[in-house]
């Protein structure tokens, strides 16, 4: 009897475990990016995605950016798609490590990043999370010259919300 009790103990605390690391859901959500690198940018990114398990999840989003030049401002567009790691995490906070890629068009010029990204987010309920980008490693492609993306989002900074189905 007692091996009997102790298997099916093993085999509930398996299944368990296994059904909370595997949890595969899909996401959507949006957020708001404000940077500065030689003109300042306000980004809107509305975008969806799949997370895994509690470690991996992919997205892809679009959504529209606004710059700022000299006297001017443009409006264009924006698409990119990013690849999500959780290196760690608790019940509340989830520290992430994004890879991502970004193309925006706006009136004629194009810009493309590449780059990791480091996130933090934090679980408010059991469907919504806040979180926020920072650090960002990585370069851009705009009118034909390469530069570096070291910093805080390029100077700039992110604020967004996800909500798991």
């Amino acid at each position: 009897m007692k091996k009997i009790v102790t298997v099916l103990c093993v085999t509930a605390a398996v299944l368990l475990t296994a059904r909370n690391s595997s949890a595969q859901t899909p996401y959507i959500g949006g957020s708001l990016t404000a940077a500065y690198h030689e003109i300042f940018r306000l980004d809107t990114h509305f975008f969806g995605g799949y997370e895994f398990n509690d470690k991996w999840a992919i997205g892809g989003g679009l959504g529209l950016d606004i710059a700022a030049y000299d006297e001017d401002a443009a409006i264009g567009a924006f698409l990119g798609a990013n690849v999500r790691f959780t290196p760690w995490h608790n019940n509340f906070l989830f520290t992430d490590i994004k890879f991502r890629t970004e193309t925006i068009i706006n009136e004629g010029i194009e810009t493309a990043d590449v780059g990791l990204c480091g996130s933090l987010r934090f679980r408010v309920s059991d469907h919504f999370d806040i979180f926020t980008d920072f650090v960002c490693l990585g370069a851009r492609y705009e009118n034909d010259d390469f530069s570096p993306l070291i910093g805080i989002l390029g100077n700039g900074c992110t604020l967004g919300v996800h909500y798991r189905f």
